[in-house]
């Protein structure tokens, strides 16, 4: 893979850095174009235009066959560094996974020793087993790096442009990192190490612990967890994703009536006597003074 990429920036470069020149058609045009302002300027017609017409044309045939030649080469080795590229790439994201496991089984060994101690001053001045759990640690702190760094790197070159689009906002919003849990249950320094690409030891051990770090198989893979992880949801017709969460809208208070003094009780049997009024429980206020002009 790395030897077919190379071929086809070197490919690439080639063409880039072959002179400009004229197409036959344009060499022939150009001598013409010369002998026709000689013979303008002095009414003399070049003596010598067949023999620079011919030179120019042979000139120019071999020019363009070797820059499309260069650009032949340029398209064809693109495209099968791309092709072996989309080949291995799920060998590649595979074996990027089994390198975490282990980088986090041995983190998980490793924090067992640290007890309290959440600084390197604390390992220092603990020393023992808890200064070699932290130095262990921060080695691994880097192999982790390293291991996500691969895998967005792999799956960008996999991806279309918007696939890529996405795969930023993903990594903007934490995901790609830990899967079977809900995004909202990621404690905050674990996202923002997502988002930053930018790991400590306090998210290596909570990753190890958590038992759900993972790395993609692949862009659907990806897309797959997610989905998942933003649950409950919905596909439309159209295959976009649609958050159907029920949104509960708490009843509002009921508001008491008002009765005002002039307020009576309906009669409701007119067979029996008028009921007494009701008890009044606001008042009408005075209306504001107008002044009339």
């Amino acid at each position: 893979m790395a030897t077919a990429q190379k071929r086809a920036e070197g490919a690439a470069k080639l063409r880039r850095d072959f002179p400009r020149g004229l197409t036959p058609e344009a060499a022939i045009a150009a001598v013409q174009d010369a002998a026709i302002a000689t013979f303008r300027d002095t009414g003399k017609w070049p003596a010598t235009f067949a023999k620079d017409a011919a030179k120019a044309h042979a000139e120019a045939v071999v020019w363009e066959a070797e820059i499309v030649a260069l650009r032949s080469a340029e398209d064809r080795l693109k495209f099968e560094a791309e092709d072996i590229r989309d080949t291995v790439a799920p060998d590649v994201l595979a074996h990027l996974g089994g390198r975490l496991d282990e980088i986090l089984t041995a983190a998980k060994s490793a924090s067992a020793a640290l007890g309290d101690v959440t600084t390197a001053e604390g390992a220092i001045d603990a020393g023992g087993d808890a200064l070699d759990a932290w130095r262990r640690l921060t080695g691994l702190v880097s192999d982790l790096r390293n291991v996500r760094a691969a895998q967005w790197a792999v799956l960008r070159s996999v991806s279309f442009d918007d696939d890529r689009a996405r795969m930023r906002t993903w990594i903007d919003e934490g995901h790609g990192e830990v899967r079977g849990i809900r995004l909202d249950d990621v404690p905050e320094h674990v996202k923002a190490a997502v988002r930053n690409q930018s790991y400590s030891i306090a998210q290596l051990v909570w990753l190890a612990h958590s038992g759900a770090a993972y790395v993609p198989t692949s862009v659907d893979d990806l897309a797959s967890h997610v989905a998942a992880s933003v649950e409950p949801l919905s596909y439309t017709d159209s295959g976009r994703v649609a958050d159907i969460s029920p949104i509960v809208t708490p009843l509002p208070a009921p508001t008491p009536a008002q009765i005002y003094p002039h307020s009576t009780t309906p009669n409701l049997d007119k067979s029996k006597p008028r009921p007494a009024p009701p008890k009044p429980t606001a008042v009408v206020s005075d209306r504001e003074a107008v002044t009339v002009f």
